[in-house]
């Protein structure tokens, strides 16, 4: 069902459109799994410089803790600066909670009001009042008292340092949108341009002024020079089909034309007959030979209209009508049927193997039929007799089939042309068309047929060669409707 054009889309839009999709789409996947492994090594470097400040700040926070026990209510100032120093770094984030036992807790940076409790290490989460700290914790070894240093990192940085990430993220993702878009626009013309060209090409092959137009196949995108490819070959199978179409026609009108042509004579003659039967002159002997010439006008239209009937499937064979076959099989079937066509022939076969070709078993048995009818009638020898004998032999490439009769024989000069249509000698009850039977089934077959004579004594023998591995031919390398057309 065809499209409407209206709703139809041009494949370098339809590719646009999935590119301006898909690049923001990958961007944005990639970017969350950046994000997510970004977020994970930030967290994880936070917490290795919580420990690892928590580790600096030990020693000082252990001698303020002894200094704060050893004089209460005097707090050391100098420690509390280098302290205070130490915690909050370069980037003024963070603190400390140092809760020493019996004493004032000291309390730098940005930290929750109230410590933890005790005995979670960290690294750990901590919440209050609707903020959030990581932090860490050890306990100092202080002389007569406990004391606990706790390390704090506020969530909001962190967050802050993430939520920026994100806001470039999608910011990436928007502009993608626009880039893909202008990237699919680039890239569908550039990929679409082959079948742009082939497009063109179509339009204007097979034109009047262009015919038997082919596309090119040399784009070199395979894709596209494959598809051009069986597009030139189904073009191929089409013309040949139309070019079969048209000598099929031909075939139909020469076979029209050959039939009522030759069946013009004995229908005339026959209509003589006829009129003569009723004629009251013509006594009882002359209606039965006027009967017997009608029997034979009739048989010899039966002859002819079979034989036109072999050419006319010769002409319109079809390729997969051959296939492996064995040869001494038909050979033997025909020379049965033969036998009982002319009881009066002898004949005897000869076989020093038993061939297998690949061929048209009717055509096949078409040529031996006729071959063995033309023996049977021309090879009648002056005693009355007819000795016929089939020899078949297998050579290198091919099978040697041969038929030779005890006959009169042919006039050298004679040879070629009995396999023309419609060649007969004076008497013949034939139609002319058996040699040419055979003869256009052999070359079908791709194989040679000749006539020789016999050597040591009169008589006739046929030689046909058959490839043992037949390709089948076109039907004009066998035709006889344009080769022999008087």
């Amino acid at each position: 069902m065809s499209v409407p054009a209206g709703r139809s889309m041009r494949l370098s839009t339809r590719f646009a459109i999935c590119v301006a999709v898909a690049v923001p789409l990958l961007v944005l996947a990639a970017g969350l799994l950046m994000l997510g492994l970004v977020s994970h090594d930030l967290r994880a470097e936070r917490d290795a410089q919580l420990v690892s400040r928590l580790r600096a700040l030990a020693p000082l926070a252990s001698v303020y803790a002894w200094r704060e026990r050893a004089t209460p209510g005097i707090p050391p100032d100098f420690l509390q600066r280098r302290l205070s120093e130490a915690t909050t770094g370069a980037d003024g984030t963070g603190g400390v909670h140092l809760v020493v036992a019996g004493a004032e807790p000291l309390v730098i940076g940005d930290v929750p009001h109230a410590p933890p409790p005790a005995g979670t290490p960290g690294p750990a989460d901590f919440a209050e009042g609707g903020r959030a700290w990581r932090y860490v914790a050890e306990d100092l070894g202080v002389r007569d008292g406990n004391a606990r240093l706790y390390v704090f990192d506020s969530e909001a940085h962190l967050a802050a340092q993430l939520g920026l990430l994100r806001r470039r993220l999608v910011l990436t993702a928007l502009v993608s949108v626009a880039g893909g878009a202008l990237a699919g626009i680039a890239l569908g013309r550039f990929a679409v341009r082959p079948l742009e060209t082939l497009h063109r090409q179509a339009r204007v092959m097979d034109t009047p002024d262009r015919p038997r137009t082919r596309l090119a196949t040399t784009s070199g995108v395979s894709e596209i020079d494959e598809l051009a490819a069986m597009l030139n070959m189904s073009l191929d199978r089409r013309d040949a089909a139309v070019a079969r179409t048209g000598e099929a026609l031909d075939t139909a009108r020469a076979f029209a034309a050959t039939v009522a042509h030759e069946l013009r004579t004995p229908l005339t003659s026959m209509g003589a007959n006829l009129a003569l039967l009723d004629h009251p002159q013509v006594d009882a002997g002359e209606q039965a030979e006027i009967v017997a010439d009608m029997r034979a006008e009739q048989g010899r239209m039966r002859r002819l209209v079979g034989a036109l009937r072999q050419l006319a499937r010769g002409e319109l064979l079809d390729p997969a009508a051959f296939a492996e076959i064995d040869l001494m099989e038909i050979v033997a079937a025909a020379v049965e049927d033969a036998r009982r066509r002319h009881p009066h022939a002898e004949i005897t076969v000869s076989a020093a193997c038993r061939p297998v070709l690949r061929g048209w078993a009717e055509g096949l048995r078409g040529i031996l039929d006729n071959l063995l009818d033309n023996a049977a009638v021309h090879g009648v020898g002056g005693a009355g007799g007819c000795e016929i004998s089939v020899d078949v032999r297998a050579e290198a490439v091919a099978v040697l089939l041969a038929v030779r009769d005890r006959g009169p024989g042919i006039p050298p000069a004679d040879r070629d042309a009995v396999f023309l249509r419609f060649q007969r000698r004076r008497g013949s009850p034939g139609s002319g068309l058996g040699l040419t039977v055979v003869r256009q089934h052999v070359l079908l077959h791709g194989g040679s047929v000749r006539m020789t004579g016999v050597r040591g004594g009169p008589g006739t023998r046929v030689e046909v060669r058959l490839p043992r591995d037949a390709v089948p031919l076109t039907p004009s390398a066998g035709s006889s409707w344009r080769e022999d057309r008087a």
